[in-house]
């Protein structure tokens, strides 16, 4: 292949003078074009089988059990304080990463909005007061576990013979 494309640029060089600017640009967009498709078909030799990968790492996290905070008032961080404390209580070994995000309001009060793998799962008007905070949170706990319960019964009972796994 290398001979093939000092043969092109040697043919160019020789021919600079007669080349059309069209010409030109269909040339170097052609080897660019060849020069980025190699390295994939030498993928598509390699001896090992697409059948035979395993794909079970791609919805396994690096790290495990986070409860990402990304509130911006005090009224967000105490929805946040109560619903880790209960999903600390009631999952203590959590495997899935959460976010928990906030949307200030113009008004008074925030939406609450929790994420599973970029999922929305719960979303919430919150009015200020940390007892509402409080039951807010318990109502989110609820949705929560039962959003996770849904969906590793539905990863365990996927078929994936004629499909590959979700890519996340």
């Amino acid at each position: 292949m290398l001979i093939l494309w000092q043969g092109n640029f040697n043919w160019l060089e020789a021919n600079m003078g007669r080349c059309s600017v069209k010409g030109l640009i269909i040339f170097l967009s052609l080897s660019v074009f060849c020069g980025y498709s190699l390295p994939t078909s030498a993928a598509i030799e390699n001896d090992e089988k697409i059948e035979e990968k395993k794909d079970s790492h791609l919805l396994e996290n690096e790290v495990d059990g986070l409860l990402i905070d990304r509130t911006m008032t005090r009224l967000g961080d105490d929805f946040y304080f109560f619903f880790t404390q209960l999903m600390n209580e009631r999952h203590g070994s959590l495997k899935e990463n959460l976010t928990v995000k906030e949307r200030p309001t113009a008004l008074s009060g925030s939406i609450i909005s929790i994420f599973h793998r970029e999922k929305l799962i719960y979303r919430t008007a919150l009015s200020p007061g940390r007892q509402h905070a409080e039951d807010k949170a318990k109502q989110a706990l609820t949705a929560v576990t039962s959003h996770l319960l849904r969906w590793k019964t539905q990863l365990s009972y996927q078929d994936t013979f004629d499909l590959a796994q979700d890519e996340f």
